[in-house]
């Protein structure tokens, strides 16, 4: 399988909460950004509503909503 390269740009501030909750789920930032990034391409279709969106962006979940709602590990 061929892969490629995406670089994105992360303000300090959800870069320090990315690497948080990789690290309490074991695995690297590229991991859960390929994970969620798939979740929302996936759920997404392109027909999301900026509510939705915004609901994703600013989740104030605890880890273990996030992993209900994610299911990680299931």
């Amino acid at each position: 399988m061929m892969s490629s390269q995406v670089l994105v740009r992360l303000d300090k501030s959800l870069a320090e909460e990315l690497d948080r909750m990789a690290k309490s789920l074991g695995m690297s930032r590229a991991e859960l950004v390929r994970i969620a990034l798939r979740h929302f391409l996936r759920t997404g279709r392109g027909d999301l509503k900026t509510k939705q969106i915004r609901g994703l962006i600013r989740s104030k979940l605890s880890l273990e909503e996030l992993e209900e709602i994610y299911q990680v590990g299931r």
